[in-house]
């Protein structure tokens, strides 16, 4: 044998996956497991109005924690789990005529989950049957009730989806647009460089072939299994997912309304969104260990009036992190 071969041949003894082999990403649950993320999120926003050169910027912060503890276990490595997030932490930024403004909100999310290995929530009950009730300030729902009452049904129309792009941008909301059952994989095997796709939202998009005519289509990620990849002195298998959006409100809103851009006065919204999070995880849990997400994202509306200087422009850059802070097994108190 030469030194050659028996150098190739240790590599391959000590290497923890080869590039070739197919791996599971399918996570595997443990009853009783008990598993403490961190969730830090920061949003620096910039916006002018027309006739501005200068831009306003605006930073947000949106902090929290949650556990996941394993109650039961059911068949095909179904897990039947208790969520909690008790308190979301936001900070606002300090502005020209205000300070810094911290503030806790407290959602006390209080789930039984049962969630599948490919991180699907398959059921979700609200343990703690809240009432209905009219919303609340400290509601996202009041928010949007508000300003549903101050707008135009045009601008409604703007608002809702603008919203659901800045809303994707911090991961930090309802279970659907957050990181914390993430990434949704696949069910089947993968090898280094396979990829797949898993809808996160809606936004009007051109139909192909179709010349501008729009229509609500899905926004989807598109995850990619990197292979074996050393994060912060430990292997992990790595998932990166990405998502690039460019779409114009104006053609699907006024095609909506079936009129032309001079009758509405919209001539333009490009609205777009960035983003790429990297996922490391455990190679034998396939639990989450470290999440990164970075996104750009903006829009700028244009009307007829002037259709070459944006009457409102916004620009936003965000960046989320999820840390898997704890992890034990703790079993049910024997009885005496």
């Amino acid at each position: 044998m030469t030194v050659l071969t028996s150098l190739l041949a240790l590599s391959t003894i000590l290497s923890p996956q080869a590039p070739t082999d197919a791996v599971s990403l399918g996570r595997v649950f443990t009853k009783y497991e008990k598993l403490a993320y961190q969730v830090r999120s920061s949003l620096s926003a910039q916006s002018r109005m027309r006739g501005l050169q200068t831009w306003i910027p605006e930073d947000f912060d949106m902090n929290y924690d949650f556990t996941t503890f394993v109650d039961d276990m059911k068949a095909d490595g179904i897990a039947v789990i208790h969520y909690q997030r008790p308190v979301i932490h936001q900070v606002v930024g300090e502005t020209f005529d205000s300070p810094p403004k911290e503030s806790d909100e407290k959602v006390d999310m209080n789930y039984r989950l049962t969630v599948s290995p490919i991180n699907e929530i398959l059921e979700a009950k609200d343990l703690n049957e809240k009432p209905s009730k009219s919303p609340t300030k400290g509601d996202s729902v009041y928010v949007h009730t508000v300003l549903a009452k101050k707008q135009t049904s045009l601008t409604g129309i703007l608002a809702q989806f603008i919203g659901e792009v800045f809303r994707l941008s911090l991961f930090t909301g309802s279970f659907d647009s957050a990181l914390d059952f993430a990434p949704k994989t696949p069910f089947d095997t993968v090898k280094v460089g396979d990829s797949w796709k898993r809808t996160v939202g809606y936004s009007p998009q051109k139909l192909q072939g179709k010349g501008n005519k729009q229509a609500v289509q899905r926004l989807d990620y598109t995850f990619t299994y990197k292979g074996v990849l050393d994060s912060e002195g430990k292997k992990v298998y790595r998932v990166e997912g990405s998502l690039d959006m460019k779409t114009d409100l104006a053609d699907f809103i006024n095609q909506l309304v079936g009129m032309k851009a001079e009758d509405t006065g919209l001539k333009k919204v490009p609205l777009t969104m960035k983003s790429t999070i990297e996922f490391d995880l455990d190679m034998k849990t396939r639990h989450t260990i470290l999440a990164q997400a970075k996104t750009e994202s903006g829009f700028a509306l244009y009307v007829t009036d002037y259709p070459d200087d944006a009457v409102e422009e916004q620009k936003i850059k965000a960046h989320t992190t999820v840390r898997l802070m704890g992890d034990r097994v703790i079993p049910p108190a024997k009885k005496s």
